[in-house]
């Protein structure tokens, strides 16, 4: 597989692409974290208020059970503070129900920001940098056995103007088995891709061929 070419120029220009790639990504994934934490932040009042509630709640149960101990009136005491030892109950579940969507609402800002570096990488590198090496390692093949498929690739994929410069009629000379212009074509579409051209001793094997 042919991932980099074989020109250092471009070589180097796809290696700093992929570190910047590598860079994106990485950074993505920092600012995700540190947006998750940011986030969570916003949970500290969730937290006072379940302090609060179980304040509450020990407070007005030990009350109740003090209460319990008074007579003749001792029973109705204690349901009335068992009703403030419930209030903080119901205080320190809105507490923990504020931090579990709290850090919902964390992770998923999390996972947009993940998904929207790796989308990017994806879409702008990835998908590139195996469609170059699929090109790059096929046309390498070609380079030895097929000068004529890369001659082809080139009146395919490069532009007219590129095309002319070797020859009026490319396709033409294509069709005629013009050795000389195939193989100009072919190292055309060999540059295109950062790769070098045809050699001198591979234009005499395919001409003994």
């Amino acid at each position: 597989m042919r991932i980099y070419a074989e020109r250092q120029l471009r070589a180097a220009r796809q290696v700093v692409f992929d570190l910047l790639a590598i860079a994106w990504i990485a950074g993505g994934i920092w600012w995700a974290s540190a947006l998750r934490d940011s986030v969570l932040e916003l949970g500290a009042p969730g937290r006072k208020l379940i302090d609060a509630g179980a304040n509450l709640e020990r407070t007005f149960g030990q009350a109740s059970t003090s209460a319990g101990e008074v007579p003749f009136v001792g029973a109705e005491l204690a349901g009335a503070l068992n009703l403030g030892r419930d209030a903080g109950k119901v205080v320190t579940e809105a507490g923990q129900n504020q931090i579990d969507a709290v850090a919902w609402a964390a992770s998923a800002t999390a996972a947009v920001v993940i998904a929207v570096a790796l989308l990017v990488a994806l879409r702008c590198w990835l998908l590139p940098r195996v469609r170059y090496a699929r090109a790059a390692t096929a046309a390498v093949n070609m380079r030895a056995t097929a000068p004529d498929l890369l001659a082809l690739r080139a009146l395919a994929e490069l532009p007219p103007s590129r095309l002319m410069g070797v020859s009026a009629d490319p396709a033409a000379a294509w069709r005629d088995n013009d050795r000389e212009i195939i193989e100009q074509l072919a190292s055309l579409r060999l540059g295109d891709l950062g790769l070098r051209p045809i050699t001198s001793g591979r234009r005499l094997r395919t001409g003994a061929a």
